[in-house]
């Protein structure tokens, strides 16, 4: 029998995936994984790398369970397994921000595809953080920031 590597998968790297292992317990709040995600630098695998401040990437797509595409996104550089870069050899990192306002509306998310600090929201899912979670300086003087204050 060969000695498998230590499994550093089980041990959160940065807030987010503290949030994300946080969000199986009773008392956890998908809000605060929402906006750590959003608030958080996250990381993309691209077949090429920007070429200059207006170049474009193209960002790998998995195909989930029901074979719909979901865009991958990594929590750190170090999540991204090698299956992943052998296809996308690029590691991009860009605010959760980003990926949420510039995601397709045909498209979900898969947060660290694989690894034990992820999770997959549906294109409905992305639609509705997009709906209801605004940056600070996109909100009207004196509204409410809170989305579940409703």
């Amino acid at each position: 029998m060969t000695e498998q590597p230590a499994h550093t998968d089980l041990q959160p790297l940065n807030d987010l995936e503290e949030k994300l292992a946080q969000g199986g317990q009773p008392d956890a709040s998908p809000v605060d994984v929402i906006l750590s995600f959003l608030n958080s630098e996250v990381y993309v695998v691209s077949t090429e790398g920007p070429e200059g401040e207006d170049s474009q990437v193209e960002p790998l797509v998995l195909a989930n369970a029901d074979g719909d595409p979901v865009l991958a996104v990594f929590s750190h550089p170090s999540r991204v397994d090698v299956q992943y870069l052998e296809a996308a050899p690029n590691v991009l990192g860009t605010q959760g921000a980003a990926i949420i306002a510039n995601i397709g509306e045909e498209l979900g998310m898969v947060i660290n595809p694989g690894a034990a600090f992820g999770f997959e929201i549906n294109p409905e899912g992305v639609a509705n953080i997009k709906r209801d979670f605004k940056r600070a300086d996109e909100l009207p003087d004196g509204e409410a920031t809170d989305p579940v204050a409703d």
